[in-house]
Formats: C-alpha cells, sequence, structure tokens
C-alpha cells in the first residue's frame, strides 16, 4: 500500500513540475494550475490526489406495463395516454349490478393495470358482505397476499379517495382501504380505523374494497 501511495506522489510530483514548465513558457495560467494542484495534494488524507469522482451510471428505462392478460401496453407518446387493456374482473357480467359495473369500469380506466377485480362470489368472507348481492369489488394493487410497496400504497389511496370523493355519482355505500373504513353516512369522521382483522389482505392492505348501495 506505501509502495503504492509513494508511486502516485512521485507521479503528482512529476506532473507539477511539467506543469511549472509549461507555465514558464505559456505565461501565469499554467503556474497557478499547478498551484491548484499542490493546494488539492495538500488536503487529501497522506498527501495523494483525491481519485477523480465516478459519474453515476444512467437510470434504466422503465419497463413497459403488463396488463391483466399478459400483454405489455405500448409505451405512452407525448401528450397521450397509454393504451391499456382492461383489468380482468372476476365475476363480473350479469352477476354484477349497473352500479358497480359502471363504477369498476371508470376507476379501471383511471387507473387500470390491477393483478385483478373481485366483484361477484358466493362466499362474501364475511357476514353481510356485499359480494354475494353483486354490489361490491375488490381492486387487487398486489397479489399473492404481499404487503405493498410505499408507492403502490399511494396509489391505493389515490383510488380510495377518489371514490370517497365522487361517492354520490358513484353510489358508493362504503370503501375500505389499509384498514381504514369510509361511507358517505359518516362522512363527516373521514377515514376510520378500522378492527386488525389479521392479515394483509383481510386488514384490506393490497386491495381498495367498493361497496355501491344499488
Amino acid at each position: 500500500m506505501s509502495d503504492g501511495i509513494a508511486a502516485i506522489q512521485a507521479r503528482v510530483t512529476a506532473l507539477q513540475s511539467r506543469l511549472a514548465e509549461l507555465g514558464s513558457a505559456g505565461g501565469s495560467s499554467g503556474r497557478q494550475f499547478a498551484a491548484r494542484l499542490a493546494d488539492a495534494r495538500a488536503q487529501q488524507p497522506g498527501g495523494t490526489a483525491a481519485a477523480p469522482a465516478v459519474p453515476a451510471a444512467p437510470a434504466a428505462p422503465a419497463a413497459p406495463a403488463v396488463s391483466a392478460s399478459g400483454a405489455a401496453s405500448a409505451p405512452a407518446s407525448a401528450g397521450t395516454a397509454a393504451a391499456r387493456e382492461p383489468s380482468k374482473v372476476l365475476g363480473g357480467g350479469d352477476r354484477i349490478t349497473g352500479t358497480l359495473r359502471a363504477a369498476i369500469e371508470e376507476v379501471d380506466r383511471r387507473f387500470g393495470g390491477f393483478s385483478a377485480i373481485g366483484a361477484w362470489r358466493a362466499d362474501g368472507g364475511v357476514p353481510g358482505s356485499d359480494h354475494p348481492t353483486g354490489k361490491a369489488a375488490d381492486f387487487m394493487i398486489t397479489s399473492g397476499g404481499k404487503m405493498p410497496s410505499a408507492a403502490r400504497l399511494k396509489e391505493g389511496w389515490e383510488i380510495a379517495n377518489y371514490l370517497k370523493d365522487n361517492a354520490d355519482r358513484l353510489g358508493v355505500k362504503y370503501v375500505i382501504f389499509a384498514q381504514h373504513i369510509w361511507n358517505p353516512s359518516r362522512a363527516g369522521e373521514g377515514w376510520r380505523l378500522m378492527e386488525d382483522r389479521g392479515g394483509v389482505t383481510a386488514n384490506h392492505f393490497d386491495h381498495v374494497h367498493l361497496s355501491v348501495e344499488r
């Protein structure tokens, strides 16, 4: 290690001598540069010249969005929105109400790219669920029971607040996300914390739940 430092010091000294010679021939600018180099060398630990900074690698281009069908969407051109396949709706069709269908289509157009949207199912999971009556949908932002990233949680709140802010027009009965619930009849209380149901999906961290009135 000491041999390497000695070699660097010898090289810097040789460069200083050369720059001094150039400065004598070419005016004061060469001498000034040599002086600045000496000052910089003296400020480094051990009296060695600092290594040049390595420029950061350019960021990799973003991967294309993948729709629920598995096909990659084309990147958006300037000033236009990216074309996107509708997300897959599980338990849709004539098993859900017209109000819920309209809400699903609007949310999917605006936010899209859901791993799935779960609508009608025979077993709602909890007493009084609106899934068996075709009046509830789960907009999945992650799959496999995984806790979403901070960015995906932010998107989930954007969806949940969009439903809240358009509750009258969309016929919202209540919205649940991230262990919080909001409903029009108690709108003045804002988002209310729910009891811990013991899991990511049960606590609605991986999906936004929408129930409609009709």
